[in-house]
């Protein structure tokens, strides 16, 4: 989120409830202890969707990135068209690319 331009303010802010949260349980109606998640956030959180449209964003920076310095080459419908070298819809991702080894070895490379 930093590196698409939001403060460091606003970042730890919006990552407190992702950090902090803890469980506790309810046995014989008592509750015992308390269980901190070791990563992530529960399921049907508010907050969810908003974390993934920042994630899809940053990723779909990184994919335009990577066509500007020829390291994703996407495809054209036809020689005047636009590139397109990602789709992304809903919680599915489309990358395009040329079908080689170089190209691959680009874009897979995490070292």
């Amino acid at each position: 989120m930093l590196k698409l331009g939001f403060c460091r303010v606003f970042v730890d802010w919006l990552m407190c409830p992702v950090s902090t949260v803890s469980y506790s349980f309810l046995i014989n109606r008592t509750p015992k202890g308390f269980l901190r998640p070791a990563r992530g956030i529960r399921q049907r959180d508010p907050l969810s969707p908003y974390l993934f449209l920042l994630c899809v964003e940053g990723l779909a920076s990184m994919l335009r990135a990577a066509e500007e310095r020829k390291a994703l080459s996407g495809i054209r419908i036809s020689k005047e068209s636009p590139s397109i070298s990602h789709i992304l819809f809903a919680d599915d991702t489309m990358i395009f690319g040329r079908a080689n080894r170089e190209e691959a070895a680009k874009n897979y490379d995490h070292s």
